[in-house]
């Protein structure tokens, strides 16, 4: 009998040098108060795109929290400031700009807001019935509206690496070489542990050459350029469609994104199989989604919680190992539909960059989703969900695709009718006036 007792790990070895480390570390020691949790520091790649440039949505907001960094208390310390929707220029259809808010839109109690929003006949711009919106076109950071947080590294590695003190937490010397799961440090020492997190970034030092699924065709962004910039965005993050890739106003920053050229290589994809053996892979080690949306530090934050979640014991389980592996990966697989779906969905067509999409191959999932909303508005759930079924509405919407079949519950309204929903709903939201 005690052969199939199952034993908790007892020893975590975490690699990395960045925040997605860091809070993977922290995160293992509070889950495992009776484990010894060994971060071995390795440096920093310049595509670690999630440790350069950390963002947490909402939905991760509760994770924060419950490792001892409260959005409140982040925002108030200016270890992040608040981004409420991101807005996109010469990126649809007819050339008009379109915003995704970082919270969900109101509700009607006549029905469905799209499907209202599509029989008033194009009266207002969607995203203007989303409140994170409106207060962004504002430049304010409404208490009623929940931000994503935008961190700055290096204030938010200081508050965590005071946290992993107070746990713990024990530091090696840095990252040299991995052999036959055992680490080693660059000052001769090694260690081995029951469980070994690569958070190294695109590098994966622990497994460098494991099979890798490569969406360079579903995210052809591949080349990025940063620069500092002086114009602060307030709560808004800015792209613009070029006709070689796009741009980004990002606080502090602007960027350039396109095929190919100069700058930073991204390889955008995800490991067939981020949990190995004892290796586990998280945030860039495990999926690179690229720059667009700056996603990369919330999927790992995701991972992490996936991880708390299905705690993994000390000895490899397979069954276990299968289950992390199916839920990160088609959580990985969903962000990277959301975010193929800003090149794929018939948007922007003009200039070579944009052009070459049109012979490029869709992952058959957004194929389907895409399929599924032109003919019926409808957006086609999944069980992995990082983003608000409103911020793919607003996507959509915003890129001009327009489905083929009323909604049977907004035809009970005449045009007429909806449009003086909507206008109303608009003009509150226009004077910040939220509803409750």
């Amino acid at each position: 009998m005690t052969g199939n007792t199952r034993e908790a790990l007892r020893s975590v070895a975490v690699v990395g040098g960045g925040p997605v480390a860091l809070i993977a570390a922290v995160a293992l020691a509070q889950a495992l108060p009776g484990a010894t949790v060994t971060l071995t520091p390795a440096p920093i790649a310049p595509d670690a795109l999630a440790d350069r440039f950390p963002l947490a949505l909402p939905a991760t907001h509760d994770l924060l929290a419950t490792l001892g960094l409260a959005p409140d208390r982040l925002l108030a310390k200016g270890v992040a400031r608040p981004r409420l929707a991101t807005r996109f220029d010469d990126w649809s259809r007819d050339g008009r700009h379109w915003l995704i808010g970082d919270d969900s839109a109101a509700t009607l109690p006549e029905g469905r807001l799209h499907a209202l929003w599509l029989r008033a006949r194009g009266q207002h711009r969607f995203h203007d019935l989303i409140p994170a919106c409106a207060a962004a076109a504002a430049g304010i950071a409404d208490p009623r509206v929940e931000p994503a947080l935008l961190l700055d590294p290096a204030r938010l590695t200081q508050a965590l690496a005071a946290i992993a003190g107070q746990a713990g937490i024990r530091l090696t010397a840095p990252f040299a070489a991995i052999a036959a799961d055992t680490l080693h440090c660059q000052d001769g020492t090694h260690l081995t542990a029951d469980l070994l997190i690569d958070a190294s970034g695109p590098p994966r030092l622990l497994a460098p050459d494991a099979p890798f699924e490569d969406w360079r065709e579903a995210l052809p962004a591949t080349r990025l350029t940063l620069s500092p910039t002086i114009a602060d965005p307030g709560p808004l993050d800015r792209y613009r469609a070029t006709s070689t890739g796009w741009s980004a106003h990002w606080p502090g920053i602007t960027a350039q994104a396109q095929a190919d050229g100069a700058g930073i290589a991204i390889a955008p994809g995800r490991l067939t199989a981020p949990f190995a053996g004892r290796i586990l892979a998280i945030g860039d080690a495990a999926t690179q989604p690229g720059p667009l949306g700056l996603l990369g530090f919330t999927l790992a934050l995701t991972q992490l919680a996936l991880i708390r979640e299905l705690l993994p014991a000390r000895h490899p389980e397979p069954l276990l190992i299968a289950e992390v592996n199916r839920r990160a990966n088609e959580r990985a697989d969903r962000l990277r539909d959301f975010l193929a779906a800003h090149y794929h969905a018939g948007g922007r067509t003009t200039g070579p960059f944009w052009h070459a999409l049109r012979h490029a191959n869709r992952p058959p999932s957004l194929e389907n989703l895409l399929t599924q909303f032109a003919r019926r508005g409808h957006i086609v759930t999944a069980d992995e969900e990082t983003l608000p079924r409103d911020a793919w509405l607003a996507l959509l919407l915003g890129q001009g695709i327009r489905p083929e079949r009323p909604d049977p519950v907004a035809q009970s309204l005449s045009p007429a009718e909806a449009a003086h929903v909507i206008d109303t709903l608009a003009k509150r939201l226009a004077a910040l006036e939220f509803p409750s």
